[in-house]
């Protein structure tokens, strides 16, 4: 595992972070996930609508946050990618490296009995 830089070194040791995207008319929608940092990116895992609107609108505001999704911090912004194939599983490993009964166990099974697929995600924070 590499060294974090200067801005995700507040994340580096954060199990949860509080992602939020805007919709075209302002609106925020915001969605907690648990995070991994590795260098000078970071790796997130989410479903459902959160997947819909990291799709469609890649600039956010990360923070970190409590268990419920409840900010704690300053929230900074953040640009996301969709990864896939050896991408994907690399993140998915360095999630369940960190987290390993939640990311490890209990999301893939979760998501395997809803039949939903869920998406990871890599975050570089805009300006670095």
């Amino acid at each position: 595992m590499t060294t974090p830089t200067t801005g995700l070194m507040l994340f580096a040791h954060a199990r949860r972070v509080r992602l939020t995207t805007y919709e075209p008319e302002g609106t925020p929608v915001g969605c907690r996930a648990h995070i991994t940092v590795e260098g000078d990116r970071a790796f997130v895992r989410t479903y459902g609508h959160a997947r819909t609107n990291l799709d469609r609108y890649p600039e956010v505001e990360i923070v970190t946050a409590s268990a419920g999704g409840t900010p704690t911090g300053a929230p900074m912004k953040a640009r996301v990618r969709k990864l896939s194939g050896e991408e994907s599983r690399h993140a998915a490993g360095a999630l369940a490296r960190k987290h390993p009964l939640m990311q490890g166990l209990v999301t893939p099974l979760t998501a395997a009995l809803r039949m939903d697929r869920p998406s990871l995600y890599e975050l570089r924070l805009v300006g670095e």
